[in-house]
């Protein structure tokens, strides 16, 4: 079946916009009294009052709403994952997750295995691939930038909370989600300057990196630990933990990796506020302001 599909649901739309699958069928007298329904394009009015038309109309106005928001986006998809700089830039192991029709170019979002989402841009003739751009509208919003904090925002409600390593401070007021690797300078500084602020709960993943062998073993160690605090804290204090070893431990370790897998973890730390908004790195600023 030949597809067509909408872009400007208005009055002025033509037979090449309408949706994918979408057809008009006007009567068409046959021999005797019978009448098969045959293929019309939208302009055609010849023989027929404006009684038909106003049907046609409205089964088309039909139709259009008929068609799911989700249906189209799929489309969209398809056709980003059919172009050629789509399929001979990127590698097996980074997927194309979600695509946006943005007139001339589309707008794709990449996600590898293990990492975060990151945003692209290609010409609708698949010849050219925009990396690293910024898109910029007319009233000087950077769309990129707003579109990548909504891509790379957290659904906390899907989070193992209570796996996590709770700290409260004060009243706990304020949620902060940190996914930390103990021998990351970076994560350390962050800890301490945790320390000095009130009214915030902190909940801690551990995520060790391959850049730190060592760190696997101590966060086994804190997890098995009969005081997960106090041995966290020798940790981050660059002290000697003991590296005790418990299959529980490292059992949950295995389950928090996999949750910082799921985030999209590239590195550490990395701060979730209770909207779900990254904080990547050790940011002083953003963590204040958040915080205060």
């Amino acid at each position: 079946m030949k597809a067509c599909r909408l872009r400007d649901p208005g009055p002025c739309c033509n037979p090449g916009n309408l949706p994918m699958g979408l057809r008009l069928f006007r009567p068409t007298p046959a021999k005797g009294r019978q009448k098969n329904l045959v293929p019309e394009k939208i302009y055609s009015r010849t023989n027929y009052g404006r009684a038909t038309m106003k049907k046609k109309l409205f089964v088309l106005l039909l139709a259009i709403l008929m068609v799911p928001t989700a249906l189209l986006a799929d489309s969209v998809l398809d056709k980003a994952r059919g172009l050629a700089v789509v399929k001979s830039l990127f590698p097996a192991q980074v997927k194309l997750v979600g695509a946006k029709d943005l007139g001339d170019i589309y707008e794709l979002v990449m996600q590898q295995q293990q990492g975060g989402k990151h945003i692209y841009y290609a010409t609708k003739d698949g010849a050219y691939l925009i990396a690293g751009a910024n898109l910029i509208n007319k009233d000087k919003v950077n769309l990129t930038r707003v579109r990548q904090a909504e891509i790379d925002r957290v659904d906390v409600s899907t989070l193992p909370l209570q796996e996590a390593l709770t700290i409260k401070k004060g009243n706990g007021a304020k949620k902060l989600i940190m996914f930390a690797d103990i021998e990351c300078p970076f994560c350390r500084r962050a800890y301490d300057w945790l320390k000095t602020k009130d009214n915030y709960t902190l909940y801690v993943f551990f995520y060790p990196l391959n850049i730190h062998p060592r760190s696997y073993a101590k966060t086994v160690g804190i997890l098995c630990a009969n005081d997960r605090l106090a041995t966290l804290d020798r940790a981050m204090a660059g002290q000697d933990t003991g590296d005790a070893k418990c299959s529980a431990g490292s059992e949950l370790l295995a389950r928090e990796k996999a949750v910082g897998d799921r985030v999209g973890v590239d590195g550490t730390p990395l701060f979730i506020t209770d909207s779900g908004a990254r904080i990547v790195g050790l940011q002083i600023p953003q963590l204040e302001s958040y915080l205060k």
